[in-house]
């Protein structure tokens, strides 16, 4: 009678793992082992930046090893914050610092509220030594590097979030001179806008007076559109992710292989003695609500929430 597993197949006789083969050990790989080795902290929901990093680092030998920080998908000021008290908690969950090249934090709105500065320190306390990229520290270095100041912003974000944003940009010498938003709260939503949409918002934004585009959120997929909005506006365009991804590549002196997913990629990064570290949240005093979905040259304008898988006509 032949034996049966607990599949009830039959049990065939093997050869024994005392009779395997030997195969020696060969030379390592130096560590970090992917280049730029790359230690993402996501929100617990997100499902759009990492396929989005990857994209734009195609053709490198990147490596994204990711962590979850707790979140609730409610993209409003009060919720956004609570993550600067989790940020350490995920950023230990990482590979050791001899394991990484930097680390992203992978919230916008959410480093718009805790501060780049605050992020660093959080974040060195458990992986000290390592690069600490923030989405509001990249994309601020992205537009320095364009040499712009005039700035059109495009956002899913409500008011009070769009403020935020909007006042630490002004701090760190920008001039918002356009914005548009669809202005939503649901996160679980964002991630699956579609990227066409994004040109609706971005058109809406625009204005004579901007120099680029600035696309806000990380998890938002807009890497297929970049290179049309572009084409259409003939301004730069920079996103959130694409700024993050185009940052990582510094931390190994490396350059993207293609400039398909925007100018940005063309450019080098400017110097750290270059730049200035006044990325940090502002006071409720300094915040500037906005009145309205649009506000450009004056004129008020609308952009009509975007439904789930609908593609909006310009």
């Amino acid at each position: 009678m032949s034996l049966k597993t607990s599949t009830n197949m039959p049990v065939t006789q093997s050869l024994g793992v005392e009779k395997w083969g030997h195969v020696d050990m060969p030379l390592l790989r130096d560590v970090p082992v992917h280049r730029p080795a790359i230690g993402l902290i996501e929100l617990t929901m997100e499902t759009a930046m990492s396929g989005e990093l990857h994209s734009f680092l195609d053709g490198t030998s990147a490596g994204i090893y990711t962590s979850r920080v707790p979140f609730s998908g409610t993209t409003v000021g009060s919720e956004l914050a609570k993550m600067g008290d989790r940020v350490v908690a995920a950023a230990d969950l990482l590979p050791e610092t001899k394991w990484l090249d930097c680390i992203v934090y992978g919230c916008t709105s959410g480093s718009a509220f805790i501060g780049h500065d605050r992020l660093t320190a959080l974040i060195g306390t458990v992986r000290p030594e390592i690069p600490v990229i923030t989405p509001i520290g990249a994309v601020v270095r992205a537009l320095k590097a364009l040499d712009v100041r005039k700035v059109a912003v495009a956002t899913p974000y409500v008011t009070s979030v769009n403020a935020q944003v909007e006042s630490v940009l002004s701090h760190d010498g920008f001039e918002i001179v356009g914005g548009a938003s669809f202005h939503t709260e649901d996160g679980f939503a964002m991630m699956r806008m579609p990227p066409e949409c994004f040109v609706t918002a971005a058109l809406a934004a625009n204005s004579e007076d901007a120099e680029a585009i600035f696309i806000s959120c990380t998890g938002i997929v807009v890497g297929p559109v970049i290179a049309e909005i572009e084409r259409l506006t003939g301004k730069p365009v920079v996103t959130s992710n694409q700024a993050i991804a185009w940052q990582c590549l510094e931390t190994v002196e490396a350059r993207a292989p293609s400039t398909k997913f925007g100018r940005l990629f063309g450019m080098q990064i400017p110097t750290k003695s270059a730049m200035h570290s006044n990325l940090k949240p502002a006071r409720d005093s300094e915040l500037k609500p906005a009145t309205c979905d649009v506000i450009r040259m004056g004129r008020v304008e609308n952009v009509s929430g975007c439904w789930i898988g609908q593609v909006l006509e310009g």
